[in-house]
């Protein structure tokens, strides 16, 4: 394992961009690397989020295009954002949305990074989370699935499930999971139906639509089969689309379902405010600004901490 000091570009002061560490893992043949946001602690161990960044997209948008670095800021969690071989993950299906198949082990790759957290950065190993939009919400997915026991909970964003994952998935340990789609999603339909964009570039990887991935966790937890769904305040009147908020939470291993329903939402994580919708985002549908993704979020971890 390799650590050195990164010059990594963040929206906020250049206090917290001194903060921000490269490190440099061993993994699969390949030399990996991640990027971690330590914010000042005055406590030991604490609580670790890896964000997974989409398909075509790199670590260095986590710090440019979200509220995690604030978040981190704040509530003094260690921020850690991978990066992805060739800017994607190996996430189960055939072909991802750069059209090639990634073999990269992504798997082995986070299980040693997050060895690395514990020992070299005081992470608490009951409070480790992983989180991922779009590619990086099927890594999430697919890490905890195949990696139950290294995590606390998972929130995938504008992300459906492979059925070849979801296989190895329905018979692993209960693990709190958080799910956030939008029902007009472009590229990661709703109901799991082929995408033609996909299928042009040569993925017919079958993909379970929300409901049935929300139904395949709730039964892996032993969540009841209805939820409790609240509509929550529509606070932006201009961004085409509300949110809907649907909980299990009566779950006999005590890990619950979350799942944010963006109703006609598109492929894009909610934000407050939203990011200006221009060139090829005009193409991923409306963004929701009623919620902030990150927030809402961290909000669902800190819940997991003392479960």
């Amino acid at each position: 394992m390799i650590k050195d000091r990164g010059q990594l570009a963040t929206k906020n002061d250049a206090k917290q961009e001194n903060q921000t560490e490269a490190v440099a893992i061993a993994s699969g043949g390949l030399k990996r690397e991640a990027f971690v946001l330590a914010p000042r602690s005055t406590y030991g161990s604490r609580p670790a989020v890896i964000v997974l960044h989409g398909g075509t997209r790199g670590a260095n948008d986590i710090f440019k295009w979200t509220s995690w670095p604030k978040l981190a800021e704040r509530e003094k969690f260690l921020l850690v954002a991978p990066q992805g071989v060739n800017n994607q993950w190996n996430d189960g299906r055939d072909v991802t949305i750069s059209g090639t198949r990634s073999t990269a082990d992504d798997v082995g790759f986070l299980s040693s990074l997050i060895e690395t957290l514990i020992r070299d950065y005081g992470a608490d190993p009951r409070a480790i989370f992983v989180t991922g939009v779009s590619n990086g919400g099927l890594m999430s997915m697919r890490l905890g699935c195949e990696k139950p026991s290294l995590v606390g909970a998972i929130a995938a964003v504008i992300s459906t499930m492979p059925e070849v994952i979801a296989q190895m998935c329905r018979s692993a340990r209960p693990l709190p999971a958080m799910f956030m789609a939008g029902t007009a999603d472009p590229l990661m339909p709703y109901d799991g139906k082929p995408n033609a964009f996909l299928l042009g570039r040569g993925n017919n990887t079958p993909m379970l639509s929300i409901p049935a991935t929300l139904d395949l966790w709730r039964a892996r937890n032993g969540c009841t089969v209805k939820g409790v769904a609240k509509n929550l305040p529509n606070l932006n009147k201009n961004d085409r689309s509300t949110v809907t908020r649907i909980e299990y939470r009566t779950c006999k291993s005590g890990a619950p379902v979350i799942h944010y329903r963006v109703n006609d939402g598109g492929h894009r994580e909610p934000s407050m405010p939203p990011q200006e919708i221009r060139g090829r985002f005009a193409q991923l549908g409306p963004q929701n600004g009623d919620i902030d993704g990150p927030e809402e979020i961290w909000h669902f971890f800190t819940m997991q901490i003392d479960r």
